[in-house]
């Protein structure tokens, strides 16, 4: 029915079969952060501005990380150090704060 070749690949599991690329590490990184910030401002009873100020001030330090990474690197600019992620972030970020937030209340 199957072949040998074919149970290999189904039993064999490959997380990572190739080093990631900068983009993708970046996206990680602030995945990461975007989900234990969310976490913090959901469940802590501060204001909300408190959470926002948290969510931008944690997004701005991710910066000198990326950086720091990437220093060396021709990929990134201060720009792309900026706005990589960007987005994902601040989605993640929300979502994950108010699903705490409602599960918390």
């Amino acid at each position: 029915m199957f072949s040998s070749e074919t149970k290999l690949k189904a039993s064999s599991i490959i997380i990572w079969s190739e080093p990631l690329e900068p983009d993708e590490v970046i996206y990680l990184i602030r995945i990461v952060l975007a989900l234990a910030v969310g976490f913090v401002s959901g469940t802590l009873p501060i204001y909300w501005i408190y959470s926002v100020l948290l969510g931008i001030g944690v997004y701005g330090l991710s910066i000198p990380l990326v950086m720091a990474l990437y220093s060396g690197s021709t990929f990134l600019s201060r720009r792309a150090a900026v706005t990589s992620g960007m987005a994902a972030y601040a989605f993640i970020w929300l979502m994950v704060w108010v699903l705490f937030y409602n599960l918390s209340v």
